[in-house]
């Protein structure tokens, strides 16, 4: 009898642990930006090294959502790591967002913004235009 207990025993362990694992997936999308910002045509445009940023928000029982202001201060986080740097070219942009639902707890989403290109020093007039 004792190893017929054991038996149930270790199986609803087994069963619990599984149970409580949960489940999880990720999505990533982005895309790349070529032409990046506006560029005067009397400019010179001299590349000052690659940077990366990032933000990341977690939520529970949601979807969390990015504003505007967030983007930016991402963006000029990016700028901030180049001396000099006005702005980005080159750069790609993508978005993960991970959904890890955990059984008899709740859902939790994060969403990661990632950032990273070619910083760049944009100085306008000094070229001569034909």
């Amino acid at each position: 009898m004792t190893r017929a207990y054991l038996f149930i025993l270790l199986g609803c362990c087994g069963l619990s642990l599984w149970l409580c694992g949960g489940c999880s997936y990720t999505v990533t999308y982005g895309h790349f930006v070529p032409n990046s910002q506006f560029a005067y045509p009397n400019s010179n445009i001299k590349p000052l090294g690659p940077v990366r940023a990032e933000i990341k928000k977690k939520v529970f029982e949601g979807s969390p959502s990015l504003s505007i202001e967030e983007i930016k201060k991402c963006y000029n986080d990016a700028l901030s790591q180049a001396s000099g740097a006005n702005l980005l070219i080159n750069y790609r942009e993508d978005t993960t967002l991970t959904h890890t639902t955990v059984p008899y707890v709740g859902t939790f989403t994060e969403v990661k913004y990632v950032l990273e290109g070619e910083a760049a020093q944009q100085t306008i007039g000094q070229k001569h235009l034909k």
